[in-house]
């Protein structure tokens, strides 16, 4: 992993950090809108992913909200475009971070570049549980259902951290370029 993480910063470059980031717009501005109306139709009205923490019995009481196609349809999303937004995201932060932390000579600070990837993992594993506990609802599955709303809590938390972590290295970078033009 260290020899990946290394190799993204030496290969990034802002021409990279801008289509990454015209990856990441893409996604925002017209893949996200259709999916989500995509779930409208389907009558979720409740989000699994969307919410910061919940319960077992609040992912039971959402399945049973979504009904049979609902559910149907809520895997089918989790195994086509939940496969690829997580990608998607972690694509633009990783090597704009990279970007960014080369510019900030913090020679110590790339061990933070792996929150990103720390945050997709999260986010596949809720994908995997909720996806198990919608499959074989109405039978329960405990530790898994107890499971998901670990992983969402701990998605959303290190993924709000890898966006902390890009706005730190982007200020850093921003300050020791200007220490430099002064000191010349």
């Amino acid at each position: 992993m260290r020899k990946f993480i290394a190799l993204i910063v030496n290969k990034t470059n802002a021409l990279i950090v801008f289509l990454s980031l015209l990856i990441f717009m893409s996604f925002i501005l017209f893949v996200l809108p259709q999916e989500s109306a995509k779930s409208e139709a389907f009558g979720l009205s409740e989000s699994i992913d969307t919410s910061f923490l919940y319960s077992a019995d609040d992912l039971y009481r959402i399945a049973e909200s979504y009904g049979e196609d609902g559910r149907a349809f809520y895997i089918r999303q989790r195994f086509t475009f939940d496969l690829i937004w997580p990608i998607a995201y972690t694509q633009f932060i990783l090597i704009a971070s990279a970007y960014f932390y080369k510019k900030t000579k913090l020679l110590k600070a790339s061990n933070l570049l792996y929150v990103a990837l720390i945050a997709a993992a999260f986010d596949y594993l809720e994908n995997i549980m909720t996806s198990t506990v919608l499959f074989r609802f109405p039978q329960t599955t405990p530790i898994v259902a107890d499971l998901a709303g670990i992983m969402t809590l701990l998605k959303w938390s290190t993924l709000s951290l890898a966006f902390m972590i890009l706005l730190f290295l982007m200020f850093v970078a921003a300050f020791t370029q200007l220490k430099q033009r002064m000191t010349r």
